[in-house]
């Protein structure tokens, strides 16, 4: 279901996304719960987890915090990270299509672009009811998904600057690459290929990546090759009012409740928060 190679190294993986800022991800999701609600989350599950950053953070705030990953390395690594930080979570093996949390809870999560391994519309349609069969009632659910100028490579540039980093932009278009270094420690990562074929009509894209790690006695590559769907607006949309178990209650642009979403250059995400109904 995912990039199996790349997840098995799960330390690697979480010095990649230590740009992540957890505690201002985590504050927004308090806060759209708390607008929404009137109250604030005593429960948070967070799904296809990594390395568990969220849930940790969740959790050292007093949430009772839950995670899952597909992943059994990740799982593994979050478990033992939440023991070094001196927290406790409750993190599972599972598949986001079909999986029972012991107790509902009030607030759950899905960052970056998990949504991808959702390939088709039925996946999608499973995950959003089995979301919903987890949470509380008046539950919220927010999910991070890729701006739709990712899928379309349009928008947000004026036609003068359009024309100017047209090329540029068609060459990096399907590539993000960036390195980091910890220590002794030093990986990087490209994500996605230019050369990765895409199909028009399942909306599938063999994604490529590769990542390459340097440490005092080691050293290597590994390059790992995974289907993921890419989901306009319009079509995300309409399956989850198809699917008859939330509604959206705000789009934003960003973790950050003042930035919209939309067009403008701020709005780098499509990040769309639900309501169990």
């Amino acid at each position: 279901m995912s990039h199996t190679k790349f997840y098995s190294k799960a330390y690697f993986y979480d010095l990649l996304f230590r740009f992540k800022n957890l505690k201002n991800e985590n504050q927004t999701l308090i806060d759209l719960y708390l607008n929404l609600n009137g109250k604030l989350p005593t429960s948070f599950l967070d799904i296809a987890a990594g390395p568990g950053g969220n849930a940790i953070e969740m959790s050292k705030r007093g949430i009772a915090s839950s995670a899952l990953d597909y992943s059994k390395d990740m799982v593994e690594y979050g478990l033992e990270k939440a023991a070094e930080e001196n927290t406790k979570i409750t993190y599972f093996q599972a598949d986001m299509r079909d999986f029972k949390l012991d107790k509902p809870v009030e607030l759950a999560a899905m960052f970056m672009v998990s949504t991808g391994y959702l390939l088709t519309s039925e996946d999608m349609l499973a995950h959003l009811k089995t979301v919903a069969q987890n949470l509380t009632p008046k539950g919220v659910y927010v999910v991070e998904m890729p701006h739709p100028v990712d899928l379309f490579a349009v928008g947000k540039y004026t036609l003068a600057e359009w024309e100017e980093k047209w090329q540029e932009k068609w060459e990096q278009r399907w590539e993000e690459k960036w390195e980091h270094t910890e220590g002794d420690t030093t990986v990087s990562l490209q994500w996605g290929d230019e050369r990765d074929p895409f199909d028009p009509i399942t909306q599938i894209r063999n994604v490529t990546a590769r990542l390459k790690f340097k440490t005092p006695t080691d050293s290597g590559e590994i390059v790992d090759h995974s289907s993921q769907r890419e989901y306009s607006y319009q079509e995300i949309k309409a399956l989850i009012a198809l699917s008859g178990v939330f509604e959206i209650k705000k789009i934003i642009g960003d973790w950050n409740i003042s930035i919209p979403f939309s067009n403008e250059k701020e709005s780098r995400r499509m990040i769309l928060v639900l309501q169990k109904i």
